[in-house]
């Protein structure tokens, strides 16, 4: 067991290592986004004046969530999470189109894109279902049929945007929980099935979608189309070698690299700071992760347990989602790298998320909360 002063001790090192993160993340945005900055809009610093911003707006959210109260929370997690759901219903049409998607409310000075949101809605919600349920999670009518109507109904949401990417997230992420909450293997090997077949008809019938499959396959059959990003990252990766070209010294994100300050910032930090910059930054993740994870261990109270579980996988599936797109392990996904990539709602949520995952890594007194089942 871990004491109070350990537990604080911990705390510190998580989050002084992403606010460094997301400082470096800070840094790599100017630099991959400066020529690019000055030729849409002549000024260089555009992306990067934003992004502190951003930066400053989510330090104050992860501190205003510190305060907020768990248990209300808890007692309203359908409510908040049916407020996200209008929010993407009403996105549908009045949402701002950009890219032939609807993603984003846009703002005077900022997009909200509300697919972010359900990071924190929907990660409440299954971390009181998950307490709820308990030992009936094991059991497919009354355990896994609700939640699994939510799930489709959001994913359904998301993919007619379109946002296949998000709802393949939720569907994984939703999969490791069930998993890690022991839930009967049969039930995983069926759900995963029916994805996979609903994930197979929904790039089949749709040919933008079928050419990026086509594309993750033989990215070389069509380089200067469906193949073009793929292959500029992989490029990125190969020019930064070992030790990489230097800081400043890339050549990718001279527009050769598309989103090389959003979704392929990763590729960019590969190519300036090589094998050597990229295997620190995994591994001081994986050491964070790691000491994360140790917390989600010592937490007594299920709900508080299930949150800190869900804030772990939604930052490690995002990691490893994007460094293996990047690295061309995995489809083209647009999916940020978390305290890193350029990205209002994406930054301002993941400090949400960090926020929420201290409040819930709080010692707490046995059986402080008297939690009531039901549906």
């Amino acid at each position: 067991m871990i004491d109070a002063a350990g537990l604080n001790k911990e705390r510190r090192f998580i989050f002084f290592a992403f606010l460094s993160v997301a400082l470096f993340g800070l840094l790599m945005v100017f630099e991959a986004s400066g020529i690019y900055a000055f030729r849409t809009t002549g000024d260089p610093m555009y992306f990067f004046n934003r992004q502190l911003i951003y930066l400053l707006i989510g330090l104050i959210g992860f501190f205003l969530i510190l305060f907020v109260d768990l248990e209300f929370l808890r007692r309203h997690n359908k409510m908040i999470l049916a407020a996200n759901i209008v929010l993407l219903v009403v996105l549908l049409i009045l949402g701002k189109k950009g890219g032939g998607a609807k993603r984003w409310f846009s703002l005077s000075y900022f997009n909200i894109q509300p697919s972010e949101i359900l990071k924190v809605t929907y990660l409440l919600y299954a971390a009181e279902y998950f307490r709820r349920k308990g030992a009936l999670i094991r059991n497919f009518k009354a355990g896994l049929m609700p939640l699994g109507f939510v799930l489709c109904f959001l994913c359904a949401l998301l993919v007619v945007q379109p946002d296949l990417g998000s709802a393949a997230f939720w569907m994984i992420w939703t999969i490791f929980f069930l998993f890690i909450c022991r839930a009967d293997n049969r039930h995983l090997l069926a759900i995963i099935a029916i994805t996979l077949v609903a994930a197979f008809f929904l790039i089949k019938f749709f040919p933008y979608r079928f050419r990026r499959m086509t594309a993750y396959m033989d990215p070389f059959a069509d380089p200067r189309g469906s193949g073009f990003q793929i292959i500029q990252s992989q490029i990125a990766y190969a020019q930064g070698g070992i030790p990489g070209v230097g800081f400043g010294e890339g050549k990718q994100k001279l527009f050769f690299l598309p989103a090389a300050h959003t979704d392929f910032i990763f590729s960019v930090i590969a190519e300036e700071f090589g094998f050597i910059g990229v295997s620190l930054i995994i591994g001081i993740l994986l050491v964070v992760f790691h000491r994360m994870f140790h917390i989600v261990k010592i937490a007594a109270d299920p709900f508080r347990r299930n949150i800190l579980l869900g804030v772990l996988l939604v930052f490690f599936l995002e990691v490893a989602i994007n460094v293996g797109v990047s690295s061309g392990l995995f489809p083209t996904k647009g999916l940020s790298f978390p305290f890193i990539s350029y990205g209002g709602s994406n930054l301002i949520v993941h400090f949400m998320l960090l926020g929420l995952f201290f409040n819930a890594s709080r010692p707490v007194v046995e059986n402080e909360n008297e939690y009531t089942a039901g549906m």
